[in-house]
């Protein structure tokens, strides 16, 4: 069973961003800019909380409120808020973004994360709604 004290969330005001892979030149191996940007915010942000990191396996569910290009028309920008992400990046990556970021702050290591709900929402005001709930004993966590 689990318990409402065992509940953690947390809004991050920063833009999502998909992890991305590391790119090797003649001379060195390196990150995109934006992804190692947003690394450091988030470093920033969770360095600011007080938490103390769970041992204990996790259920987490999180929703990507991602910027709607402003490229787009003022219609299509209307007519797309609050509605799921069409974008190419794959939620898988905007996971592992977020999970690599929580390391030794929510819980020790994201290996402790077995069951997830994600979404990404198209937002005029871009940011990262997490929620976790600690799983006592072999109980099912979900949190929807």
């Amino acid at each position: 069973m689990i318990l409402d004290i065992n509940t953690t969330s947390h809004r991050f005001d920063i833009s999502p961003v998909p992890a991305a892979r590391p790119r090797v030149s003649r001379w060195s191996t390196y990150y995109p800019k934006k992804y190692t940007k947003f690394k450091t915010d988030m470093e920033a942000l969770t360095s600011e909380l007080d938490t103390t990191p769970c041992e204990s396996l996790v259920c987490v569910s999180i929703d990507f409120m991602v910027e709607i290009p402003k490229s787009w028309s003022k219609k299509k920008r209307e007519e797309c808020h609050n509605t799921y992400c069409t974008n190419n990046a794959d939620i898988d990556n905007y996971i592992k973004a977020i999970l690599d970021s929580l390391n030794s702050v929510f819980f020790v290591d994201d290996k402790q994360v077995v069951e997830i709900f994600a979404r990404k929402i198209y937002s005029k005001d871009p940011h990262i709604l997490y929620k976790q709930k600690e799983i006592l004993k072999n109980d099912e966590g979900r949190i929807m």
